[in-house]
Formats: structure tokens, C-alpha cells, sequence
């Protein structure tokens, strides 16, 4: 690689978090505020009567949509209710969803998995709860990063490195340096996905990595790949910082992407949590 690009390139992987998307248009961005604040009271009134406040408290993605809606402002939801005593976590509130050591099948074929955990993290990031995420991490740790059951489904149910390297930096900021785990500064490393579930994980991530700061090794070329591929994904065009795009899109007549299925209420958060980002990022600076 020749100098001048080698420079180019430690210029991209070392950046911070924060976008420097472009302003949204001040009519645009005033629609879309107050049809947040109306969405956010929907899913509220949805949620009130669920276990732990979660947006459903019956299915097998419940565990990912209860941290998307906690990271979207439903301040309600105990995102905690996924996480067993010690530190196990699962995919419904408070109990599991699929098989047991009893060899149960359940209704799922694990009782937990990346995505769903990745939910959690992002949840408890938001909320500030580092004993609960410290919990995941001593359960992960001491049982090798196999996360759930039946332990030889291992594509599922272990924790992939992004996971791990992603909670070591959680615990790192939320205990302001006290737990400091060195695979914090691990690469985040993204491959191709589909425009599905490996998408909307990479996103989720990548969120998190943007709030949490640090290093970002070149990963924002991940956010700008799905933001071109999938232009009509709101979540993918805020992560990216295309935040007047993704406002349109909010505002008009969005159809969610196909990963967000399940219960019908997990089309609203998905769209709460697309546009928290975008007004969280173009907010007037306080004076």
C-alpha cells in the first residue's frame, strides 16, 4: 500500500463516534418530532400491560426488540427482565423460550442467540446498566461464551467475538475505566449481509459503537455499504448519518424492512428507534 493511501486509510479507521450528516430542514424535522412523541405513546399503551413493560412478552424475539425499544426512548422497559440471575440471558422476559436441559424443544431452537443478546446490550447501554451487563459477561466467560441452550447448536448460541469485544467496551464506559477487559480494543469486524437479520445486526452494532466512542478500525464503510444497498432502510441511512433521508423516508410511507417481523408492535419500534437517532444527532446544541 503506498504512503499517501496507507494515511487515508488510518484517517477513516481511527475516527470517533458522531456523524456530520447534513442539518434536516427545520419543517421536516419538526414533523418528524411530533410524530415520534405520538408513536412513542402508542407503543407505550401497547406495552403497559406486559410483563417487564417489553413490547411483547410472549414471542421468541422478545429479548431484541425490548433493548431496540429501550434505545428508542421507552424508558419503561426493563430490559434486565432478559437476563437470568446469573447472567444467563434469554429470549423472553424472565423465563426462556425453546429447549431445556429437560430436552424440551420449546418454540425455539435455542434459548437464545446473537441478535437477541446484541438487543440486551444495546438496552442496557442506554439505561446505563453496567451490573446487569457485567452479569452477561462473568456467565460468558466462565462457560466458554456459550450463551444458552442446547449447547452443541454452537452457530447460535455462542457469543461471536464482535459480542464479546462489543460488552468489554460497554463495561469500559459505563464504569468510567474500572472494568477495563483488553478485547475492548479488538476490531469490530463486519462481513457481507443480505439486507435480513445479519443487517439489522450490523446496524444495532454499529450504533453502539458510534455512542460508545473509541477507535472504529474502518467500520463506518460497513454502515455506508448498507445505507447504498438498502435506501429505503430508515435505521441503515441514521446509522450512516444520512439523517435527511432517513427523516423522508420516517415521515412519508415507510414499509419496514423484512427483518422486523413478529409482533405487529415491533414495526413501531423500529421506526422510534430510527428516528430517536436522527433527532438525538441534529438537536440545536445547548447554549
Amino acid at each position: 500500500m503506498k504512503l499517501p493511501h496507507f494515511l487515508l486509510f488510518m484517517a477513516f479507521s481511527f475516527t470517533g463516534c458522531g456523524r456530520a450528516g447534513k442539518p434536516v430542514e427545520p419543517s421536516l424535522r419538526d414533523k418528524l418530532a411530533g410524530q415520534y412523541a405520538s408513536k412513542l405513546e402508542e407503543l407505550r399503551s401497547l406495552s403497559e400491560d406486559h410483563i417487564a413493560g417489553w413490547p411483547s412478552d410472549y414471542d421468541c424475539d422478545s429479548s431484541l426488540w425490548a433493548g431496540v425499544a429501550r434505545a428508542a426512548g421507552a424508558d419503561w422497559v426493563d430490559v434486565s427482565a432478559g437476563v437470568q440471575p446469573d447472567g444467563r440471558t434469554t429470549r423472553k422476559p424472565l423465563t426462556d423460550c425453546g429447549p431445556t436441559e429437560a430436552g424440551y424443544a420449546g418454540d425455539s431452537a435455542t434459548t437464545t442467540s446473537n441478535d437477541m443478546i446484541t438487543g440486551l446490550l444495546l438496552g442496557l447501554m442506554t439505561s446505563k446498566d453496567v451490573t446487569t451487563v457485567h452479569r452477561i459477561y462473568t456467565y460468558g466467560e466462565a462457560n466458554n461464551w456459550i450463551m444458552g441452550l442446547p449447547k452443541y447448536y454452537v452457530s447460535r448460541v455462542l457469543l461471536r467475538p464482535n459480542g464479546i469485544t462489543l460488552m468489554a467496551r460497554i463495561l469500559y464506559g459505563l464504569s468510567e475505566g474500572k472494568r477495563d477487559y483488553t478485547i475492548r480494543l479488538a476490531p469490530m469486524v463486519y462481513g457481507p449481509t443480505d439486507g435480513d437479520y445479519e443487517s439489522h445486526l450490523a446496524l444495532l452494532s454499529r450504533y453502539m459503537e458510534q455512542e460508545l466512542g473509541g477507535p472504529q478500525y474502518g467500520a463506518e464503510w460497513t454502515e455506508a455499504y448498507l445505507a447504498s444497498n438498502f435506501p429505503r432502510d430508515a435505521l441503515a441511512q441514521a446509522v450512516a448519518g444520512r439523517y435527511n433521508r432517513a427523516a423522508e423516508l420516517l415521515v412519508g410511507d415507510y414499509q419496514s424492512p423484512s427483518y422486523v417481523r413478529g409482533s405487529s408492535s415491533y414495526h413501531l419500534v423500529h421506526w422510534l428507534l430510527a428516528a430517536r437517532i436522527v433527532l438525538d444527532r441534529t438537536a440545536e446544541p445547548a447554549e
